[in-house]
């Protein structure tokens, strides 16, 4: 739930004057256009979860939904309370094009050399300072990834998830996948 809510913000673009051209927690990653691209591979999983509270409060956006999903996910994985405001409004449809998240693994999008250049051209298009880049990607501590929902090509299962609950394997990067904390 926290990578489907980072990945509907992860669009945004400060330079783009124009909602919801601009991108942003906007809903239009539920469009199989957006589900699609490939820094979004299995994220339909999340969505499918989404889907039977989305039915029974239609009156609640996608947006919404999705950032409180996610808050309820660092809470209950022990991290603090999100405070939330309510009030997104969906996308009528996909607007941002693929590419405008972090690949995984080079040859980026933008043929960057390092992994830090990437990563600035992803991020600093959102208004991050490279201590905020630092602190988002520290997320990725929290859970784990499964190579048909990471777009990585080759993909090797760690120690640390043989065990636990739900589906088997995957790799972490850290031992406690599902506490939040800053190891």
């Amino acid at each position: 739930m926290i990578r489907l809510a980072w990945h509907d913000s992860g669009t945004y673009d400060q330079g783009v004057d124009e909602w919801p051209q601009r991108g942003g927690a906007n809903g239009s990653i539920v469009f199989e256009e957006e589900l699609a691209h490939g820094a979004n591979a299995g994220l339909s999983v999340a969505v499918n979860l989404l889907r039977p509270i989305k039915k029974k409060h239609a009156d609640v956006s996608w947006a919404d939904l999705m950032q409180l999903a996610s808050a309820e996910a660092v809470r209950a994985a022990g991290g603090p309370a999100v405070p939330m405001r309510y009030g997104r409004v969906d996308a009528d449809g996909p607007h941002r094009p693929e590419g405008n998240l972090p690949g995984a693994a080079p040859p980026f999008p933008k043929q960057e050399r390092t992994p830090g250049e990437h990563l600035r051209n992803v991020f600093h298009r959102m208004g991050f300072s490279d201590q905020e880049i630092v602190a988002l990607s520290g997320a990725h501590t929290l859970g784990r990834a499964f190579k048909e929902r990471s777009g990585m090509a080759e993909f090797d299962a760690t120690k640390y998830t043989e065990q636990g609950p739900g589906k088997k394997g995957g790799q972490s990067w850290t031992p406690e996948w599902l506490k939040f904390d800053n190891s």
